[in-house]
């Protein structure tokens, strides 16, 4: 027993995925009103996920994830994390620094709250990270007013590189996935992050 634990603890780890290359860019605006830029996080392994501050279905279970990931390998200098805007003219620079400092990150985290030009930003999740596209919810079959988007709630794991390693359904209907996906998102981030060939 004790000799299969030692030769699975020294076993090389599998290879992840590679999915695709992120070929597209994305300039937006950060939430201290900086101009940012995708392709400048190039050498880190990075994680993205839509947000928005009152979504009522699961955002709020991916930041609690990204808040994780945050806590454990944010300090390395090899990991950053996007938040990405799904509603910008809601979800402003402002408001995304209110959020973000309701969550204690902190302003020097490797972490980024983005705002901007919706269609640029929908765009790069999709052509460029491959999430599905939001798209408008009737106002009959909304939760509430601010219900106007169904969107991707999965999280993006990529590379140095800039290739798409994985993508993590952390928010699943099903607790035994949603926690399976949890645990992987941080086995594969922390692999990465160890790993630079992984």
């Amino acid at each position: 027993m004790l000799m299969g634990k030692l030769m699975d603890a020294t076993a090389p780890k599998p290879r992840l995925p590679e999915i695709h290359e992120v070929t597209v860019d994305l300039e937006a605006t950060e939430r201290d009103g900086r101009t940012v830029r995708f392709s400048d996080l190039r050498g880190k392994v990075v994680v993205c996920a839509y947000i928005y501050t009152v979504c009522p279905h699961g955002c709020a279970a991916v930041m609690e994830e990204m808040k994780k990931l945050n806590e454990a390998l944010g300090e390395t200098g090899e990991f950053h994390q996007a938040s990405i805007s799904v509603v910008p003219e809601r979800d402003t620079p402002e408001m995304l620094a209110a959020y973000a400092d309701a969550l204690n990150v902190r302003k020097n985290d490797p972490w980024w709250f983005v705002s901007g030009d919706q269609a640029s930003l929908w765009n790069f999740m999709t052509e460029g990270l491959g999430l599905q596209e939001a798209e408008p919810i009737p106002e009959d079959e909304r939760v509430n007013p601010l219900d106007l988007y169904e969107h991707d709630l999965r999280v993006v794991l990529i590379d140095r590189k800039g290739m798409v390693r994985g993508y993590y359904s952390v928010f699943h209907p099903q607790q035994e996935i949603a926690d399976l996906m949890r645990e992987k998102l941080n086995k594969d981030a922390r692999q990465l992050v160890e790993d630079p060939d992984a």
